[in-house]
């Protein structure tokens, strides 16, 4: 039997896969990020090649003979990133073994719209991505997005955490309407939440924040008018990039719009 090995990094979770080139699943599971915009990469090299080790071994029991290996990492073209990667692994485990590696982006617009002639996959977990397929090609990142945590404002993880962290803000210094928000802040944290800026700005941060997403809507079903405006000020983010994207695709073609990630996974009923 002939298999392919996937590894999906995002800024939370790094999903590998072991499946059989009939389609069939052997093995999948999710260990830590290796966004490589904020993990470092020896720490990101140590996850997966923890990953690996446990798909080699589940191959090796069902004498699964490896046909190829694509790694879809976040951060995974920025800088050097995409050419240490391929060395560091080409070199030490697939010396015989067709592989490749770039961004988490492909991953979304192969899975997300993977049947349209013309699609817009838009992806939002801890950060956010949006690819384009025009005819059936995937087009050059547009520069919609892909720009990382700090630039994108797509509806990510860390983008509703950041918002809920300035909506408290703007409650304290008075600039802004009181909210739910600050209140489960506070007892999310049990302490005022100016006090937890340097856990805010410490390497973890960006998962810090992107984890406060949550506060949003649940505050959202609570009633929370700023919880609503926030969430509609990503809702309309993420519009304005897909009306965009379809502009250059061609209004005139009939383009399927793919919503991957975990806030679109977990919050579907509300977004």
């Amino acid at each position: 039997m002939k298999g392919i090995i996937a590894v999906d990094g995002g800024g939370t979770k790094t999903e590998f896969m072991l499946a059989l080139t009939t389609g069939e699943v052997l093995t999948s599971f999710t260990l830590a990020g290796t966004n490589l915009n904020n993990v470092d990469l020896p720490t990101a090299f140590a996850t997966l090649e923890e990953g690996l080790d446990r798909v080699s071994t589940t191959a090796l029991k069902n004498k699964v003979d490896i046909a190829g290996i694509y790694f879809g990492l976040a951060g995974g073209v920025n800088g050097d990133n995409q050419k240490n990667v391929y060395k560091y692994f080409k070199g030490k485990y697939f010396q015989n073994i067709p592989f490749s590696n770039a961004g988490d982006d492909l991953n979304s617009i192969n899975v997300g719209v993977k049947d349209a002639e013309n699609g817009i996959a838009v992806i939002a977990g801890t950060g956010s991505n949006v690819m384009l397929k025009k005819d059936g090609v995937v087009l050059p990142n547009p520069q919609l997005s892909g720009w990382g945590y700090l630039f994108d404002n797509g509806a990510s993880g860390f983008d509703f955490g950041r918002d809920a962290v300035i909506a408290a803000k703007n409650e304290y210094n008075g600039t802004g309407k009181k909210t739910l928000i600050t209140h489960m802040l506070e007892a999310k944290f049990k302490k005022n939440v100016f006090d937890c800026l340097k856990e805010f700005y410490d390497v973890n941060g960006t998962k810090i924040v992107a984890s406060l997403a949550p506060i949003v809507f649940d505050a959202y079903r609570l009633g929370d008018e700023v919880a609503e405006q926030i969430i509609d000020n990503q809702v309309q983010n993420v519009a304005n990039m897909v009306n965009f994207g379809h502009k250059i695709i061609g209004r005139e073609k009939e383009t399927v719009v793919g919503l991957c990630g975990g806030i679109f996974s977990h919050e579907y009923d509300t977004l």
